[in-house]
């Protein structure tokens, strides 16, 4: 769980943490680098991978302090009275432990308390014949540029230039890789 953001100086790189055998049966943690300029990595995805991450450390640290209870801010207020000039221990508890143990009934596991907690609004939904043959022709008969400037322009309305900025070419070639992909859709579906 991230609590720390990376500092400014460090940004010019995305480095995320990576676990791999160590030959003894067990793991040791090791880094990968994505550098801007290698494998069709621009700066702007660096930028926004740095950017989740910060997003991500934001709601760590605020989910991480939850409001206290009218009977907590009691105790805190007479502990501070008892401990004059002392600064009050925040001793917050996120396991699930800690939250199953205030639970009353005791048969409840804990997995049925994770299962129940999640929902996927997308697992009971039927995919439409069109759908399917769209995504066939995008993995069959796109390249992955065309599919890339396909994904940006046409699925997440991002513009030309926007496109072309991520992608790391000019705004004319990632126009000729948007149009190359409609032709593909077209002559196909």
């Amino acid at each position: 769980m991230r609590v720390k953001k990376t500092r400014q100086d460090q940004r010019g790189v995305y480095r995320y943490p990576v676990d791999v055998p160590d030959g003894k049966g067990g793991y040791r943690r090791t880094y990968n680098v994505i550098k801007p300029g290698e494998d069709g990595v621009t700066e702007v995805l660096i930028q926004d991978l740095h950017r989740m991450d910060d997003n991500e450390v934001t709601n760590n640290v605020k989910n991480g302090h939850p409001k206290m209870t009218a009977e907590q801010k009691a105790a805190k207020k007479e502990w501070e009275e008892a401990h004059p000039g002392e600064k009050y221990p925040m001793d917050w508890n996120l396991s699930l432990n800690y939250e199953f143990d205030k639970c009353e009934d005791g048969d409840v596991s804990k997995s049925s308390v994770l299962s129940g907690a999640s929902y996927d609004p997308f697992a009971e939904m039927e995919v439409p014949d069109e759908v399917l043959k769209l995504r066939e022709i995008a993995a069959n008969k796109m390249t992955d540029r065309q599919r890339q400037a396909y994904e940006l322009i046409g699925l997440e309305e991002r513009t030309i230039t926007e496109a072309a900025k991520i992608m790391g070419v000019s705004i004319k070639v990632a126009k000729v890789h948007y149009d190359k992909a409609i032709d593909c859709i077209r002559k196909n579906f």
